[in-house]
């Protein structure tokens, strides 16, 4: 079934990128017209059988908190009501105790619709999903009197049988509302086990526990994120401003979402479109001071669209752009680190009686600088670069090369059909299309608009997944996925050959429970080939060829739930992952890092067996989370220094691509204690130690150890609405464990940055309700530089920074 679905895909869905022996197309001229009758015939006869509401079934157990989001206090009296069924819908009603908690016994095995309702907050509404288990909820409601339509969140399915046995953290809207207008590694980097590598202003990219790029999985909206990610300057191309929530996956989770995802996961996710309901939106205005960075976004959503042959249609709309310009170190600005974004996005949504079916299309696109001082002519400059600070600084909005200009556009059909068994099946196809152009700063191309790289990538994708009825107390997925995709090189200079790219998966996550322990097992199977396409120019010559790996990925887990507050996992893992085309033929020069790589092309694929162990307190004023893992990973690729090269376009650091077996282990807190009904306390700690276990020395680039605290003062009053002020401390321990010999990358100091908040939800300004916040980071104008900074050896990192966040609700 796996080559069956492998071959399929390669016939189904061409790129069109060379003469490939399963078809035969022009070189170079991408092929789109995909054969939607034929794809929806295919697709339906995976679901042919009857389509019809969920049949109930009884004995689930649904129970939980409620508390104040600001306050975190637990709320008294809220009416807390479930329904269910078709003709006629019943529903159970109960009211929150003293603790703030509900329990509601006997419910049927089903999805059920459940909604939270207090005087002077706004109603909660959820879907929730008894079909395979008993749910524990912890929800909080908002202080704000505006009226809220009805909103189902649609969560990943694959990531349900993982949430008790993985070390997994989460963002609501709130939450992502405090930090809009920022990347999304700046979003998420003070969860725990996660860092960032920093390029300026404008980039970060996700580093967990140790782990970047290609081995770090970005899911947006139910798709995989497929836009030339190998590079560690090459940051995720999405729109922060739209996800509805954020969630971590740490650890390997390659049985459910590939061999990519050997470090972890990063889900964003969406929330259905409306059913129904008049227009309402959101007006979200963002300014920096360190860069002097505007953000402006818009989003509108609504049920009532009526479109011909389909009826009641829900949508939602977002437009989005931020320009900045330099940004600025304590001491000096950092030249030619401005960015421009325009981003858009349109969903159009269908809910029935039968399921749900979602089309998705959004455009990113950026052109932002590279650090200047980073890219030297020869090595004379090359020294004074990363032994001074830089002579020429001064603000500017201007994009001088070098630069990059990036364009990634995204089509998801989601289609989710519910069965009268009570399982579900859901069939997601994605294409996807990143368009990288890279200028020069020196050599033959600096005064030309000639782009020195200019890649393209095609990507198909089709996952299908069918979420089982309960058989003999087993709860599950099991699914296929297969990819196809194609990368074009037609710039100047070369960096990495053109490649086809095809994969192949079959998986299965089951799960069994009893009582307060719960067993969650997974396998998986991957085939992958990859073709790299002949490249014979100034002085470069990559040969074409094929390589295919193929192997089997596995997890086993164990959940124990002690009392009712404190929860103890257990998991082992097994992964693999090939190596890249850029690991095993890049020559050349990297802009965004400013520096020289060779790859290796008889690279062997990494394999990892990992361990790890958490343990979780929630109680009502106090949760606790400690997790700890060891992951041993065989032939891991890392870049390895060597001494400067000199080339046409300047001098630079140069690293090629090696192998050896390496151990990583860490240890993550996080903590959270509601000291007073005012007082707000939180903390987390990561620390990870990476181990050549060939030599004994460190490896490179291992994030250094942070700990990072806060504290808030919450209150609520008629002006203000629900606000709060707050200080924290951010501590980075100095990263002395680098190998011996190391040419570039010396230990960095340690250092300590203070931050401080001031906003307000559901405000009164100017007589209009809205939610603004003032936050300043880096407070004291720290000098420091960052381990994971690739502008470590040129220049410090931004000093202090001014945000303001107004965000102002459009409708009733």
């Amino acid at each position: 079934m796996l080559i069956v679905a492998y071959h399929y895909l390669s016939f189904l869905l061409p790129l069109g990128l060379r003469k490939s022996s399963l078809f035969t197309i022009e070189p170079f001229r991408p092929v789109f017209v995909i054969p939607w009758p034929i794809h929806l015939l295919l697709i339906m006869s995976l679901v042919s059988l009857p389509l019809r509401a969920v049949r109930a079934q009884g004995g689930r157990h649904l129970h939980g908190t409620v508390a104040d989001s600001a306050t975190a206090a637990p709320l008294v009296a809220a009416e807390v009501s479930v329904s269910w069924g078709g003709e006629p819908i019943r529903t159970r009603t109960t009211r929150t105790d003293e603790a703030g908690r509900f329990d509601f016994r006997d419910l049927p095995a089903q999805r059920v619709a459940m909604r939270v309702r207090r005087l002077g907050y706004a109603p909660v509404e959820r879907v929730i999903d008894l079909s395979r288990q008993d749910v524990l909820l912890r929800l909080v409601m908002s202080q704000q009197s505006i009226s809220l339509q009805s909103v189902d969140v649609q969560a990943d399915t694959l990531v349900d049988a993982l949430e008790r046995v993985a070390s997994m953290n989460s963002l609501d809207a709130a939450a992502l509302n405090a930090m809009r207008g920022q990347t999304l590694g700046e979003t998420i980097k003070n969860l725990p086990g996660v860092s960032v590598i920093q390029l300026g202003p404008s980039i970060a990219k996700p580093v967990i526990r140790g782990l970047n790029s290609q081995r770090v999985l970005v899911l947006n909206a139910g798709l995989r994120q497929e836009d030339q990610q190998w590079g560690t300057e090459h940051a995720p191309n999405l729109d922060s401003f739209d996800a509805d929530a954020v969630t971590v996956v740490r650890g390997a989770a390659t049985v459910l979402y590939g061999a990519d995802a050997l470090g972890g996961v990063v889900r964003v996710d969406h929330a259905l479109v409306p059913d129904t309901g008049a227009m309402h939106g959101d007006l979200a205005v963002n300014t920096f001071s360190n860069s002097r960075q505007g953000a402006l976004s818009l989003s509108v959503h609504g049920g009532g669209l009526q479109l011909p042959l389909i009826g009641r249609t829900g949508y939602r709309l977002r437009l989005t752009s931020r320009v900045a310009g330099n940004g600025a170190a304590p001491d000096y600005f950092l030249n030619n680190t401005g960015f421009r974004e325009l981003n858009g996005s349109a969903t159009f949504g269908v809910q029935r009686e039968w399921g749900t079916s979602e089309l998705l299309l959004s455009r990113f696109a950026t052109e932002l600088g590279v650090l200047s001082q980073a890219h030297a002519g020869n090595f004379d400059d090359l020294q004074r670069a990363m032994m001074s600070p830089p002579r020429d600084s001064s603000f500017s909005y201007d994009i001088d090369n070098p630069n990059q200009q990036v364009s990634h556009t995204t089509a998801r059909w989601r289609n989710t059909f519910l069965r009268d068994d009570g399982s579900e099946v859901e069939v997601v196809y994605g294409l996807q299309y990143n368009h990288r152009r890279e200028y020069d700063g020196h050599g033959p191309l600096r005064f030309r608009n000639e782009a020195a790289f200019n890649l393209k990538l095609f990507t198909n994708s089709l996952d299908v997944r069918w979420k089982h009825a309960p058989w003999n107390g087993l709860y599950g997925t099991v699914g296929a996925s297969a990819q196809l995709q194609g990368n074009q090189t037609l710039g100047k200079a070369f960096l990495i050959p053109g490649f086809d790219l095809r994969q192949g998966a079959l998986y299965a996550q089951e799960e069994w429970s009893t009582g307060r322990v719960s067993i969650t097992g997974g396998l998986r199977g991957d085939l992958i080939s990859q073709t790299t396409l002949e490249f014979a120019d100034a002085g470069i010559r990559s040969e074409a060829g094929s390589r295919s790996w193929g192997g089997f990925s596995g997890s086993l887990g164990t959940a124990v739930r002690i009392g009712d507050a404190w929860n103890a996992s257990l998991r082992l893992a097994r992964a693999w992952r090939p190596p890249t085309v850029n690991e095993r033929y890049a020559q050349g020069v990297h802009h965004g890092t400013a520096q020289y790589e060779l790859g290796q092309a008889d690279l062997a694929a990494e394999r990892s067996l990992g361990v790890e162990a958490s343990l979780r307190y929630g109680g009502p004023t106090l949760s606790l989370d400690l997790a700890t893992y060891q992951n041993a990973i065989n032939n891991f690729i890392f870049l390895q220094p060597r001494e400067p090269v000199f080339t046409l376009r300047g001098a630079f650091p140069a690293y090629n691509y090696a192998q050896t077996n390496a151990r990583l282990r860490g240890v993550e807190l996080a903590a959270s204690w509601s000291a007073l009904e005012w007082l707000q306390l939180t903390a987390n700690v990561n620390a990870v130690r990476g181990t050549n276990r060939a030599n004994g020395q460190p490896l490179y680039d291992m994030p250094a150890d942070r700990a990072l605290l806060q504290a808030r003062v919450v209150g609520r009053n008629q002006q203000f609405g629900a606000w709060h002020i707050g200080a924290g401390a951010t501590l980075v321990r100095q990263q002395d464990g680098v190998p011996e010999g190391t040419i570039y990358t010396l230990p960095t100091d340690g250092y300590a940055l203070l931050s401080a908040e001031l906003g307000g939800t559901s405000a009164m300004v100017f007589g209009r309700e809205m939610d603004v916040s003032v936050s300043v980071n880096n407070a004291l104008n720290t000098r420091f530089r960052d381990y994971l900074s690739r502008y470590r050896l040129f220049v410090n990192d931004a000093g202090r920074d001014v945000v303001l966040r107004v965000r102002v609700p459009i409708g009733d």
